[in-house]
């Protein structure tokens, strides 16, 4: 489903390049659940940002559902990223002055929206639990209400990736415990790939796929990869 081979990215920080990424490889498969799991500045948003087409990378591939990212011009990967892949990022990125429905079907206002998005905006807004919310904006949900609206926007395109940024980084425990909840169902019932990058380990289960950035390298297995096997993490 997705394989990434020798990825780099390098910025600029004034005169300074900096090297996010320095030769990443991974693989994962259709279905799965991953984590992507490093300290602060270890490259894991980076990462995730280019498996989305939102950036691209110095050098290196990715291929997502058989299709290479990076031998695409920009309007290519503006229309795959629209077919295949939802996004869902920390800060919610909600437009203040649409309500649940008008937000969750932000993705189809350059193309044209219908009838039959309307209804499966709501019926995603009914399923992360907003059916009750559809009409307010931003300004009237909790922030906990308002991931949930950011996943059903994800979800309205239905993509056959679903690639989150540390989605309960603005969330209590509590918040951030149930949008997972919702992650997993959601991943589950419509048999997602789904990729997380998050700080807290709590949400991962034995099953799960964890890949662990440091300093912009996947880890090898001397200094702490997580083999594929399964891994009970103790949330203490």
């Amino acid at each position: 489903m997705i394989a990434v081979s020798n990825l780099r990215k390098t910025f600029l920080s004034g005169d300074e390049q900096v090297q996010a990424l320095r030769g990443v490889d991974l693989e994962i498969e259709k279905g799965e659940c991953t984590f992507i799991v490093g300290p602060s500045g270890s490259g894991k948003s980076t990462l995730l940002y280019l498996m989305a087409a939102l950036d691209r990378p110095t050098s290196g591939s990715i291929s997502i559902d058989g299709c290479e990212l990076t031998e695409m011009k920009e309007v290519e990967q503006d229309a795959f990223r629209r077919a295949k892949i939802g996004f869902v990022f920390q800060q919610f990125n909600l437009i203040p002055n649409l309500d649940a429905v008008g937000n969750v079907l932000l993705p189809f206002i350059p193309t044209g929206i219908d009838e039959v998005l309307v209804a499966r905006a709501k019926f995603l807004l009914q399923q992360v639990g907003l059916g009750h919310r559809m009409g307010h904006r931003p300004s009237r949900l909790s922030g906990g209400q308002q991931q949930r609206v950011a996943i059903a926007r994800a979800l309205v395109k239905e993509p056959v990736v679903l690639l989150a940024d540390e989605p309960t980084g603005n969330l209590d425990r509590n918040g951030g415990d149930e949008i997972f909840e919702i992650l997993r169902e959601q991943q589950r019932s419509r048999g997602l790939t789904l990729v997380v990058v998050t700080h807290d380990r709590r949400f991962i289960q034995d099953r799960d796929h964890v890949i662990e950035i440091q300093d912009g390298k996947i880890a090898t297995s001397e200094d702490g990869l997580f083999d594929r096997e399964p891994i009970v993490y103790n949330p203490a």
